[in-house]
């Protein structure tokens, strides 16, 4: 229970123009592009000073639980042409889990980290206290289960959490395209494989593209073995899709963002969810 730092929240819908987190250093607005029904951004309070933009999917019909989901790669929400994020980790995954009847909160960087946070940042306390502070929002408006979810260099982020965090409301963490610490890009100072792993004591559940061309399959096995302490760990192999394009990291047209499995992997995350048996391979 929270008693000093009030969290407070106002919907800001989709013909609303509202400030960038550039407010807070005197940043020119920017206006959000329209969002899918059923979506909408709302602003909380998090630490003294600083503020935090979270993407809310509901579902149709009571939820069954909440997926607090952390994107990859810059992380933020909105990019500076005022998008928001799409695919796996923006409107399309949230909306997804919206369907399999669970309420999808898409986290954004807070207003300190304006520009996109590091990977230290991400393994920081003022992270963990963020986020503190969302579970506390989230917990008062939907019961739980809450479910921590986390893509590609949002790994980082539930893994770190993952092992802080002795907190029964959250009932699961799950890690999909997790940065094994084979980046392709080269190595970088934080990834699962320096992370306290062997602390996690909730749910996990990995789910990897057997050609993820970002981070190896194998190098991500060796960190779910890691992972000791867990009451129920399990890992999903997918395989096939579209055909990779460009980048594969970046993009979302490649095995990474498992491109033409999406519904697949987030149906099979919320069996999981749920307690429904799930098969170790998507596909092929």
């Amino acid at each position: 229970m929270f008693t000093r730092r009030r969290i407070t929240y106002r919907v800001e819908f989709w013909l609303l123009t509202f400030l960038f987190y550039g407010l807070i250093s005197g940043a020119a607005q920017t206006a959000v592009a329209p969002l899918e029904p059923g979506h909408e951004i709302v602003t909380l309070d998090t630490r003294p000073g600083i503020i935090m933009r979270v993407l809310l999917a509901m579902p149709n019909a009571a939820p069954k639980g909440t997926f607090i989901f952390f994107p990859g790669g810059s992380g933020q929400l909105v990019a500076e042409s005022g998008q928001v994020r799409e695919g796996f980790t923006g409107q399309q995954g949230t909306g997804l889990f919206a369907e399999q009847g669970f309420v999808a909160v898409l986290v954004d960087w807070p207003s300190d980290q304006a520009r996109g946070g590091s990977d230290q940042f991400r393994a920081s306390q003022a992270h963990t206290e963020d986020i503190k502070r969302l579970i506390e929002f989230v917990s008062q408006k939907w019961p739980k289960p809450i479910f921590l979810i986390g893509h590609s260099l949002g790994t980082i982020s539930v893994a770190h959490l993952a092992g802080v965090l002795k907190d029964d409301r959250i009932s699961g963490v799950v890690l999909t395209g997790s940065d094994g610490g084979n980046r392709r890009r080269g190595p970088r100072t934080i990834s699962l494989s320096n992370l306290p792993l062997q602390n996690i004591t909730y749910p996990v559940l990995f789910v990897h593209h057997r050609d993820d061309g970002c981070f190896g399959l194998n190098a991500v096995r060796a960190q779910h073995n890691r992972v000791v302490k867990s009451p129920r760990l399990r890992f999903i192999e997918v395989v096939g899709g579209v055909s990779p394009q460009g980048d594969p990291c970046r993009g979302g047209k490649n095995p990474h963002t498992f491109l033409g499995r999406e519904r697949e992997v987030i149906n099979a995350i919320a069996d999981w969810a749920t307690g429904k048996p799930v098969a170790e391979r998507i596909g092929e």
